[in-house]
């Protein structure tokens, strides 16, 4: 066998995971390949085998992070047949069965927090948002889009450092005040077009 070669074709995906545990429970300041490595129990010296540098590693590790959100909501969306389904699927990514666990909201806010001082991460961050918003235009008008993105991501951050769980009339209340207020000229209960290189 080559020295060198991978004999579990599972280890990189062990290793990405135990990346995201890290920076969930520690933060990115604290990631480190000894850490991963026990977090992934795989040898230490095979982490650059997968990852060049720590930059590389973090960076792939919120690539899946980010891979895994939009389907939270994605598909609820797509098949909602008014606005008021759509609300209800807002909800449940905010606070309901598919919205995310507080240990990957810390996740999230760390990628956010991360982007500041890495422009790959902040590449990365834009392209999340813009893929979501493209998942959101499908439903609402481009301005009730990005004010329903927001809250969403604002309320994320919310449960992330409050135990207390959101009221979930109050999060449909906000919901449905926001896109009858923001609906644009031709009506936000139609869906507009998508742009063909999104599934």
């Amino acid at each position: 066998m080559r020295k060198g070669r991978p004999n579990d074709p599972q280890r990189r995906d062990r290793i990405l995971r135990a990346t995201l545990a890290v920076i969930g429970d520690d933060g990115v300041h604290a990631t480190s390949y000894r850490r991963v490595a026990a977090r992934a129990e795989v040898p230490l010296g095979s982490m650059t085998y997968y990852f060049t540098d720590l930059e590389t590693l973090i960076v792939s590790a919120f690539e899946t992070l980010g891979e895994g959100l939009q389907p939270l909501y994605a598909a609820p969306l797509r098949d909602a047949r008014d606005d008021a389904e759509a609300v209800e699927a807002l909800v449940a990514a905010t606070c309901g069965a598919t919205s995310p666990s507080r240990h990957e909201i810390r996740q999230y806010t760390e990628m956010y927090q991360y982007a500041a001082r890495s422009a790959r991460v902040a590449e990365l961050v834009r392209t999340f948002q813009e893929e979501s918003l493209q998942v959101l235009r499908r439903r609402f008008s481009d301005g009730a889009a990005r004010a329903v993105d927001a809250l969403v991501w604002g309320w994320w951050t919310y449960r992330s450092f409050h135990d207390t769980p959101l009221d979930e009339g109050m999060v449909r209340r906000a919901f449905g005040a926001l896109v009858a207020e923001l609906a644009d000229d031709t009506g936000s209960g139609s869906i507009q077009d998508e742009p063909a290189h999104v599934s």
